[in-house]
């Protein structure tokens, strides 16, 4: 992939609903110290997200949402245009859920690039959908399932507050991470011209 200094490229997901209450996993413990998760449990709240992985940075950025809808997706473009006015354009790929190919999102990405142009500021967002049952292209997937077992697995947070204020601070630990020691995300797209090759990709389905 052949990105120009101006360009960026991000990977898109949503991760959740979670609902908040004691959860098993993985954990040290003492020899005869097996730990008890009951069964029916009094849920403490929700926790969902939409997030965006930058493929040269490796830097992340979240949003905490109601539900996985378009217009949580339309928000979270709209987060990634502000945060990049420099660039002239955001590539963003996602899988093919129903919500990230709805009319009403590419109408409001039309019309929102058309301001854009008119007003000369500002990158310009153009989808670069990946193919159908290539989830394992979208390298953010991996992103949120390591947050998970890191965060969500075996907690027992009291309230939907201290869940989100862990997952922010995973991510925030780990962007820094990756800002002290930079590398680039998602090593395939890197090895193909992923905006012309789909069909290298589906050949892997």
């Amino acid at each position: 992939m052949s990105l120009t200094e101006s360009e960026l490229f991000f990977f898109l997901d949503e991760w959740g609903p979670v609902q908040v209450r004691k959860r098993g996993g993985k954990a040290y413990s003492a020899k005869y110290d097996v730990p008890r998760i009951p069964r029916p449990q009094t849920s403490k709240g929700t926790a969902t997200l939409v997030a965006a992985l930058s493929a040269t940075t490796n830097q992340m950025t979240w949003a905490f949402v109601k539900s996985k809808d378009t217009r949580s997706m339309i928000d979270l473009l709209e987060i990634l245009y502000n945060q990049h006015q420099a660039h002239s354009k955001l590539y963003v790929t996602w899988d093919t859920v129903s919500w990230h190919n709805s009319t009403i999102l590419t109408d409001w990405l039309d019309r929102f690039n058309e301001a854009t142009r008119r007003q000369a500021a500002g990158p310009i967002i153009e989808l670069v959908p990946l193919p159908t049952s290539a989830q394992f292209l979208n390298v953010v997937e991996g992103v949120l399932s390591g947050m998970n077992r890191a965060v969500i697995n075996n907690s027992d947070y009291s309230s939907s507050d201290d869940m989100k204020l862990a997952i922010s601070k995973h991510f925030t630990d780990r962007n820094r991470h990756f800002t002290d020691n930079p590398r680039r995300a998602g090593k395939a797209i890197w090895d193909a011209d992923f905006f012309h090759g789909f069909d290298a990709f589906r050949a892997r389905d």
